[in-house]
């Protein structure tokens, strides 16, 4: 993994019990993109809905991720595409964080309609004493039905 890429190290979830990984599972949605030929994990993608009274207009989508091998193959186009479809309809808001350094990510998200909305200084320190910026983004549904409804 690339450590300036996330704000969470793999040692974070170390000691997450299986039982608390499990739930997550079933509780968010979770997709995955396999390789053909071995059945490898190859990329991954999530979504969390909020369940506030007041925050459930909202889903985040987290851990976006493919191997550096399938960047540019369609893989994370794929995974966006059945993220985003599982999305829409159900929430207004998508949000996500993305490290502000990670031009590549950016760009991605900002090509999928997501738009930066502010940013997080020193969300994350590295061990080397580095801090990280988090851009804050989001892709607004709600926007584009209302676009639709008025060039009717």
């Amino acid at each position: 993994m690339e450590p300036r890429a996330f704000r969470f190290a793999p040692e974070d979830e170390v000691h997450v019990p299986s039982e608390s990984v499990a739930a997550r599972l079933q509780r968010d949605f979770v997709i995955g993109a396999f390789n053909e030929e071995d059945s490898q994990l190859i990329g991954v993608g999530g979504l969390a809905w909020s369940d506030g009274v007041k925050t459930r207009h909202k889903a985040l989508l987290y851990g976006m991720y493919v191997k550096a091998a399938e960047r540019g193959s369609g893989v994370a186009d794929a995974i966006m595409k059945r993220l985003i479809d599982e999305a829409r309809g159900s929430v207004e808001i998508v949000t996500l964080t993305v490290v502000s350094t990670n031009f590549r990510a950016l760009r991605f998200y900002e090509r999928w309609g997501f738009r930066a909305y502010g940013v997080e200084e020193r969300s994350a320190k590295n061990d080397d004493g580095d801090y990280l910026d988090e851009t804050l983004m989001a892709l607004r549904f709600v926007d584009e039905n209302r676009r639709q409804d008025e060039s009717r």
